[in-house]
């Protein structure tokens, strides 16, 4: 299981460092690799049994392709590029799943992961203030803030923050011997976190952070005297590194009083893509080629995302597809909450509902799913 367990990894780690490139390139290499090492797994080993969860993802990964068939898209092209990536993402789940059930397997990625994460993040803190919107000091981003390693949106860099964090705190705690790495670790991510400036970010880190500890006490993995030098020593830690890497954007961004209106009247929008559409919705990602008919605000800037996920699926898939991706969503929690680890998969889809994280970026939603299968392959083992 190891093996498939790297090749996931390198696959998520290629995918993460190119998540910038615009041309569908990098992602189709992604696709390519996840689909080769679900082949050799079926042709190695064979599928176990699926997890509950995967039953409702999958059916709503056959609704694009039904709105292709049926011509139900307004974009058929742009609902076939999704369909084709929600597949993916349904691989992904299912191979994530199946490969972690092995412990030994899920132990391996998640330090692999939250390794990638810190070294990912402390590059992504430097850069932010010294490569001038610069992509690893190289490749130009048309952006000059907010330009967080390979990352240009600090939305979507904080919803990866999200999943790692967890991972990090949970293997400080129940890795005693290795609790300092972890916790620097955990400091670190969190660190980068605030340095990204993401407000939302920011109070599902906090809330992270105190679901960590609390769980931890519950499901009594460490001694409570240990439980709280640990917690207090974390604390430390990531304070310091916040400190660190500066306060300055995210308390500018607390304070400022910026305006909504265009995040809340995409909301509406979507809201009245769905009422006209209540079946069968516009077509999965046809978002961006239907708002203009129903904006209410003409600002002259293009709105590419609803910014709330959830009423972007209402609206493009229909009142169907945002149910099952619903039952998935609290079937996921049902494991994902206990496990620890998988926290970060919880505060993913509350983040989807002020921000697009599942949007645009397709790597990032990959993360999300392999985090959720490896929550579902939890089977309350103490590590």
């Amino acid at each position: 299981m190891k093996g498939a367990a790297q090749g996931l990894a390198a696959c998520l780690f290629f995918g993460t460092l190119t998540l910038w490139v615009e041309e569908r390139w990098a992602w189709s290499l992604f696709q390519a690799g996840v689909f080769l090492l679900a082949g050799w797994r079926l042709v190695k080993a064979g599928w176990r049994q699926v997890p509950v969860p995967f039953w409702p993802l999958a059916a709503a990964c056959c609704w694009p392709f039904l709105q292709v068939i049926l011509r139900l898209s307004v974009a058929p092209t742009r609902t076939w590029n999704a369909a084709l990536d929600w597949f993916t993402f349904l691989v992904v789940f299912a191979l994530a799943a199946e490969v972690f059930s092995d412990q030994g397997a899920r132990r391996w990625f998640l330090r692999s992961a939250a390794l990638f994460g810190m070294l990912v993040a402390a590059e992504a803190t430097v850069q932010n203030y010294a490569s001038g919107g610069k992509i690893f000091w190289l490749f130009a981003s048309g952006y000059g803030e907010g330009v967080m390693g390979p990352f240009v949106n600090r939305g979507q860099y904080s919803a990866w923050i999200e999943l790692l964090l967890p991972v990090a705190l949970y293997l400080a705690f129940s890795d005693q011997r290795r609790r300092v790495l972890w916790g620097s670790a955990a400091a670190v991510l969190f660190g980068s976190l605030v340095a990204g400036a993401s407000r939302a970010g920011f109070v599902l880190a906090d809330a992270e952070l105190l679901a960590v500890v609390a769980l931890v006490g519950l499901r009594n993995l460490v001694a409570r005297k240990t439980l709280v030098a640990a917690a207090v020593q974390i604390a430390v830690l990531a304070g310091i590194a916040a400190t660190v890497a500066g306060w300055q954007g995210l308390q500018s961004r607390l304070e400022t009083q910026s305006s909504e209106a265009l995040r809340v009247d995409a909301v509406r929008a979507s809201a009245q893509m769905a009422r006209e559409h209540p079946w069968f919705g516009t077509g999965l990602g046809t978002w961006p080629t239907v708002y203009p008919a129903h904006a209410g605000l003409d600002t002259g800037l293009f709105l590419n995302q609803a910014h709330n996920d959830w009423a972007q699926w209402a609206a493009e898939g229909g009142l169907p597809f945002l149910l099952l991706l619903a039952v998935f969503s609290l079937l996921c929690c049902k494991k994902a909450i206990p496990s620890i680890y998988g926290l970060g998969a919880v505060a993913f889809l509350l983040h989807g509902l002020v921000d697009y994280p599942m949007q645009q970026r397709p790597v990032l939603a990959a993360w999300f799913f392999v985090m959720a299968g490896a929550a579902a392959a939890w089977v309350g083992d103490r590590t």
